[in-house]
């Protein structure tokens, strides 16, 4: 009898340690294949997320800190049945931008023909104290690339000062966003931020900035395509230069840029006592 127990224990060992093995040497149980799988569905989710324009023909937008106007322009020319819901904003006058931008001014004339608005001097760090946004609340917010540029060639000093408008801008837009829960508009707003990738850019840390705010978390993030949008051709806060600076969008083309959104915080509701 002892010896009858003795060989099906035994023969239990060796069948467990049988399929151990197997499934040691079976590729479809190896961590590598699951780390190989989850890169497969990382890769699969940025090549669906490549494609992204994130207007529709409901949204209300205001953009700030246009160059040229010419993304203005392309969202126009792409969405023009929404235009008279658009506000594009710059913060140079209108003297200067037509100095640093000579493409600026047929840019802002096609928005206007389609019933969109164009403000010169618009503070982007102040904009819930601005008259001409009383009272107003948008979809969508924009800010592409922005930078305060002022040359400063101390890295830490820049990277704090660009630090100081981006975070701002986000304290004033917040209170810009429509909000199905706070005030019943129809949609839920968003605010949308392009940068580079790589430093000095990703020093800045923008999620953080945002959530220092206490009234916005960070939605989503996805590879922003310039060619999306027809006619538009990236300029620097600085200004263009004919044979001097980078034309069209070379400037960004290959700096894997991403556009952050941005959402209002949830409210917590109050436990009842």
């Amino acid at each position: 009898m002892a010896k009858k127990k003795l060989a099906k224990t035994l023969s239990r060992f060796q069948e467990k340690r049988k399929k151990a093995i197997l499934n040691e040497y079976n590729p479809l149980n190896s961590e590598k294949f699951h780390l190989s799988n989850k890169n497969k569905k990382k890769v699969h989710k940025q090549q669906t997320q490549k494609d992204i324009i994130p207007f529709t023909d409901e949204d209300s937008i205001l953009l700030v800190g246009e160059g040229n106007f010419s993304f203005a322009k392309s969202i126009a020319d792409l969405l023009p049945s929404i235009t008279y819901k658009m506000v594009a904003t710059c913060y140079d006058s209108k003297e200067d931008l037509n100095e640093k931008y000579n493409d600026a001014n047929e840019n802002i004339q096609a928005i206007e023909d389609l019933g969109g608005k164009v403000l010169y001097q618009i503070d982007a760090t102040k904009l819930a104290s601005l008259k001409q946004f009383k009272g107003k609340r948008f979809d969508k917010i924009v800010f592409n690339f922005p930078h305060v540029g002022a040359g400063i060639k101390d890295q830490d000093r820049n990277i704090l000062t660009n630090q100081k408008l981006i975070q701002s801008f986000f304290d004033n837009a917040a209170e810009l966003l429509t909000s199905r829960i706070l005030y019943d508009d129809l949609n839920d707003g968003e605010i949308l931020v392009t940068i580079k990738s790589g430093n000095p850019y990703d020093l800045w840390d923008i999620k953080k900035l945002a959530k220092s705010t206490g009234k916005l978390i960070t939605k989503t993030s996805y590879y922003f395509n310039p060619n999306l949008y027809p006619g538009y051709h990236h300029r620097r806060t600085i200004g263009f230069e004919e044979g001097i600076s980078k034309s069209e969008n070379e400037e960004i083309i290959d700096k894997n840029c991403r556009t952050y959104v941005f959402i209002n915080k949830p409210i917590e509701k109050k436990k009842k006592k």
